[in-house]
């Protein structure tokens, strides 16, 4: 029984964090997103902008396809990443666009623009 309780308080907990982080990201003043320079296959530089929000403990950056199966996909593309109660808001933030990064770079529409 006591697994459950602890259970239920973890969730509570988490959901009080995703709460306070959500609230950080609203305050800072600035829009959240992010804005990723890429070129195209012909070379041309593009941007993949990334939209970014909470959704339940997760913390999430939708954006347009950056492969072409999720071009096709009737589902909004997204990355998305479990909050962790260890990592601030900027490490959450520097995390999901780490993983934003390697989906475009798996992806077979565009390359990071590093210059």
């Amino acid at each position: 029984m006591s697994v459950g309780k602890r259970g239920i308080s973890f969730s509570l907990d988490m959901t009080k964090y995703v709460k306070q982080l959500k609230k950080e990201l609203e305050e800072c003043g600035k829009v959240p997103i992010f804005e990723i320079e890429v070129n195209d296959k012909n070379c041309a530089t593009d941007y993949v902008i990334c939209e970014i929000f909470f959704r339940g403990n997760s913390i999430v950056a939708q954006r347009d396809g950056v492969s072409t199966k999720e071009l096709k996909s009737k589902f909004i593309a997204n990355t998305k990443r479990v909050v962790d109660p260890s990592f601030s808001l900027d490490e959450h933030l520097q995390s999901l666009l780490e993983l934003v990064n390697d989906d475009i770079e798996e992806g077979d529409l565009f390359s990071i623009n590093y210059n």
